[in-house]
């Protein structure tokens, strides 16, 4: 068996292995994408002059179920930072919906580093929380 036919075994496999790879990365970053899209849908539940209905409640819960199968650690960390904010929700206290809001965004933040922008210079404070008069 001569050399250039191993080389070119040993260059086939590697190519499908590296094919079959980069399919299942751009597949995981597609479903990712997809339950951040959601959740980020789902998270108006907590905006403060919306209705929520017990649909919505529901989807949010269903979003971030998914969260844990497909986020990173960072991702669910800064969910779960978001969720124990709200779940201890006290409007009374002035610091409260600042915190909200800082973990609010940064959970967005923690979600676009996921999908491929690690490097963005967004700090929470830059989002924009925008009610409309009426």
């Amino acid at each position: 068996m001569s050399y250039t036919i191993i080389i070119s075994a040993i260059i086939g496999v590697s190519g499908y292995l590296l094919n079959h790879w980069l399919n299942q990365k751009a597949e995981i970053m597609t479903k990712k994408r997809q339950v951040y899209e959601e959740i980020a849908i789902a998270l108006g539940v907590f905006v403060s002059g919306r209705d929520s209905t017990k649909e919505d409640k529901k989807r949010f819960l269903d979003q971030y179920a998914k969260l844990w199968l497909w986020a990173s650690d960072s991702v669910i960390r800064a969910a779960n930072e978001f969720s124990d904010i709200m779940i201890r929700r006290d409007p009374s206290n002035g610091e409260w919906q600042t915190k909200a809001k800082h973990a609010y965004a940064n959970f967005a933040i923690e979600m676009r580093r996921d999908l491929g922008f690690s490097k963005t210079l967004l700090i929470s404070d830059e989002y924009k929380f925008v009610s409309f008069g009426g």
